[in-house]
């Protein structure tokens, strides 16, 4: 059985489409929760980071492709304790702490990628806000 695409190669590979369709159609048939909310956390202005902005210092794992700790795969659903929310009132120290953490269990690919997602400055060409409204229709609320 073949490995999910990291959230990163997603991206990546949507941004070398050449058109809007294709990238809505290449988008819509690697749906995944965890590529939902990073695409929530870089573009909808409700989604309020708890983690400060720029890059932690972190240790960026360097193992090959497959051979990770985690992926975003599988901790997207850890997001809720770095954003503004339910767990908004937790010790600061231990929600840096565990982002590290997380960093430091994911691709370096993948790592890089949230950190500029919840600093709003993910980029890809091609991929959008607009572009995305139009994916996931209901996904960004502001």
């Amino acid at each position: 059985m073949a490995r999910a695409l990291m959230i990163s190669e997603v991206l990546k590979n949507t941004s070398k489409l050449k058109t809007k369709k294709e990238r809505m159609e290449y988008l819509k048939s690697n749906d995944t929760p965890a590529l939902r909310d990073i695409i929530r956390i870089n573009y909808d202005e409700d989604i309020v980071s708890l983690v400060p902005a720029g890059n932690p210092p972190y240790k960026k794992d360097d193992a090959p492709d497959g051979h990770n700790l985690s992926t975003l795969h599988q901790k997207y659903r850890d997001f809720v304790y770095f954003f503004k929310g339910p767990y908004t009132n937790m010790n600061q120290m231990k929600r840096e702490t565990m982002f590290i953490g997380l960093l430091e269990s994911l691709h370096g690919d993948e790592a890089e990628m949230l950190v500029l997602a919840k600093d709003k400055n993910l980029k890809y060409k091609g991929i959008t806000k607009l572009l995305c409204k139009e994916v996931w229709p209901n996904l960004i609320v502001k």
